[in-house]
Formats: structure tokens, C-alpha cells, sequence
């Protein structure tokens, strides 16, 4: 149930020298009302948000162990990311049992929830590890542009780095949530738990309008990038996971099947084939109704 590339070892984050240019890019953001369905607020006046009465999703944010650990910390808290995915789900679903989302340091860059303890581990090393990830492909790309030493343009791409950021650790958690409604509320299901919980995060993210698909979005990109750096004959195909750029096609395919027209250029022949378009819809649907169907019990009355 960990959520990361599939058959390869992740690289541990490394210390950059962008973190604080970083939380002034997000406030900055917060301020302007920038990407309005992943940003709520700021709330840091408490470590932990309480448990839900009766059950349902809760947070928490345990102390961090560094710089870098502490600057994950406060992306998670600014944006209220673990919050926002846990309030959307809590006001859609009736759940006896807490599950909870927890920042924390890790020691490894994996998400995944923990069954035992009936939570979700945000491992702050991985908010780090993403965000370095699009940093080092936006300085690559600057380089190519020559575009490197403009202000404007840096500020402009510290922001689409924070947002993408944001994007793929709200597509992560609403991925591992669905590994944790599948274990607590044994949900039956067809094919493999990996791909249905991808799937739970597009059901729950793509109606969620422009942020929702620019979260989708980020974490296809995020795919991509990662099967990059990834020599094919590295690649593990007994593992539970699709292969990374799989698992990016099957985003952009969910994205465009929601909505054809408003997606075109989705369909570039890379990312996703005219033949791979042309099932899109269909697929899209298929999961909406798988999801609405295993739900229809939890649903509360809105």
C-alpha cells in the first residue's frame, strides 16, 4: 500500500536552498486566492486538528526532525491539505470508524496507510521529495529556454511548483484513503487495489473542478518524471503498482474521458494516444460507477 514508483528505490530528499522562498511563494498564493479548491487558509496555531466525534477522518501533524521536514510541515498546515481531503470525505461519507492522516517524519519518502494503526503516514520527506523533483525539471527547463536568471519568471515558477506540489500529495492522500476504506469498511472490488485506489482519487478529485484536475494532473506529471529517471530494465513488472508512465496515461485518459472536448490537448500522441482517447469516456464512467456503487451505503444525505 506504499505510495511510490513502481519497482525502483526512491532517492532521499536532498537540502535545497529554496525553502523559505518557497513558504513566501505559498502565502503569497494563499493571499491571492490562487488555486481556490487546494488552498483554505492558514491555520498554525495547533499541531493536531481533534478527531471526529463518531468516526470519520482526522489529522494531525507530528514535530519535524529538520529544516527540510519542518518546511513540509508547514506547506502541509498552510494549505490544509490533510485537512481539506479529510472535510470533502467526511461531509460525503458516514464512517463509524476515525481513520487518520498524519504528518510525520518518516525517515524513508513513502506514504501509505497503516492498517494497525488505522492511518494514514504523510512522510514529510516525501512533500520535499516531489517538490525538489519539479524543481530540478523546471531548472532544466529554464536552462534549455534561457530563461534561468529572470525574476518574474522564477516567482512564476516557484508558484506552478507549489501548486503542483500541493496537487500530488492530495491526489497521494486521497489515494491511500482509498487503501484505508477498502480495509475498514471491506469494500469488495475488481482488479488490482492499486489501480482502484488511483481511481478513487480521480472519482473524488475530477468533480471537484479546475483544482481537482490540476491535482490529477500534477500527479500524472509527477508519474512521468519519476519513470524519467527510471532505466526500463529496472522496472518491476510483478509489482503491485502499474509502472509509472502507466499510471500517468491512466490519469490524463481519466481527465479526458471526463470531459473530451475541454481536453484535446491531452491527446499529444505521448502522454495519451488518439487510441488509448477513444476508450477515455467509457473508462471515466466505468470507474465513477464502480465508485458510486461501493460508496451508495456511506453516502450521507447532502
Amino acid at each position: 500500500m506504499l505510495h511510490h514508483p513502481a519497482g525502483t528505490d526512491r532517492t532521499p530528499a536532498r537540502t535545497t536552498l529554496c525553502h523559505r522562498a518557497h513558504l513566501r511563494t505559498v502565502a503569497a498564493l494563499t493571499a491571492t486566492g490562487a488555486v481556490t479548491g487546494l488552498i483554505a487558509g492558514c491555520s498554525t496555531a495547533s499541531q493536531a486538528a481533534a478527531p471526529p466525534t463518531r468516526g470519520g477522518l482526522w489529522t494531525s501533524y507530528q514535530p519535524a526532525k529538520s529544516d527540510d521536514h519542518a518546511w513540509a510541515r508547514d506547506f502541509l498546515r498552510q494549505r490544509r491539505l490533510p485537512e481539506g481531503v479529510a472535510e470533502q470525505l467526511n461531509k460525503r461519507l458516514k464512517l463509524r470508524e476515525k481513520i487518520g492522516i498524519q504528518g510525520r517524519t518518516c525517515g524513508n519518502s513513502d506514504v501509505a496507510y497503516d492498517p494497525e494503526e488505522r492511518r494514514v503516514e504523510l512522510c514529510y520527506e516525501f512533500v520535499d521529495e516531489v517538490r525538489e523533483l519539479f524543481e530540478d525539471d523546471a531548472a532544466d527547463a529554464a536552462d534549455e529556454s534561457g530563461t534561468a536568471d529572470a525574476e518574474a519568471d522564477s516567482a512564476a515558477i516557484d508558484g506552478k511548483i507549489a501548486d503542483k506540489t500541493a496537487g500530488v500529495v492530495t491526489e497521494t492522500l486521497y489515494h491511500e484513503v482509498a487503501h484505508a476504506l477498502i480495509d475498514r469498511l471491506d469494500l469488495p472490488f475488481v482488479g488490482r487495489e492499486e489501480d482502484v485506489a488511483d481511481q478513487f482519487a480521480a472519482y473524488h478529485l475530477i468533480p471537484q473542478g479546475k483544482a481537482g484536475r490540476a491535482a490529477v494532473l500534477a500527479a500524472a506529471d509527477n508519474y512521468l518524471l519519476y519513470a524519467g529517471q527510471t532505466d526500463p530494465a529496472d522496472i518491476d513488472f510483478a509489482d503491485e503498482h502499474l509502472p509509472d508512465a502507466a499510471r500517468a496515461a491512466n490519469y490524463y485518459c481519466y481527465v479526458y474521458g471526463s470531459a473530451p472536448d475541454r481536453h484535446r490537448s491531452l491527446v499529444d500522441g505521448e502522454r495519451l494516444t488518439k487510441e488509448r482517447a477513444e476508450l477515455c469516456e467509457d473508462e471515466y464512467d466505468d470507474l465513477r460507477r464502480g465508485w458510486s456503487t461501493l460508496l451508495a451505503p456511506y453516502e450521507t444525505s447532502r
